[in-house]
C-alpha cells in the first residue's frame, strides 16, 4: 500500500518561533553569558553575576550592572530580586 505524499512542511506542535531559526543562546546575549558562568563556576555563578552587577553598579555603569543582574534573574530569580530589593532600599 502506498502511503500519500504530503505537499507540505510539517512543524513541532510546540513550535511557536515564526521567524525565528536560531538558538536561545545565539538569540539571548544574557542567557549565553548565564550558561558559560554556570560551566566556569558551577552554583556560584549566580553570586557572581550579582557581584559583577555590583561592581558596575559602584562604578557608575548602570548598563553592564543592568545586564549582569539580567544574568543573576537567569541563574537564580530570587537572588536578584533581593539584590533589587536592597539596591532601592
Amino acid at each position: 500500500m502506498a502511503r500519500p505524499v504530503l505537499g507540505r512542511h510539517l512543524r513541532a506542535v510546540n513550535d511557536n518561533a515564526e521567524g525565528w531559526s536560531g538558538s536561545w543562546a545565539q538569540q539571548s546575549d544574557a542567557l549565553d553569558t548565564a550558561l558559560r558562568l554556570f560551566a566556569a563556576h558551577g552554583f556560584s555563578a549566580a553570586a557572581r553575576a550579582r557581584d559583577a552587577a555590583a561592581i558596575a553598579e559602584a562604578g557608575g555603569d548602570t548598563t553592564r550592572s543592568g545586564f549582569w543582574l539580567e544574568v543573576c534573574n537567569t541563574l537564580d530569580r530570587r537572588m536578584a530580586r533581593d539584590f533589587k530589593a536592597r539596591r532601592h532600599s
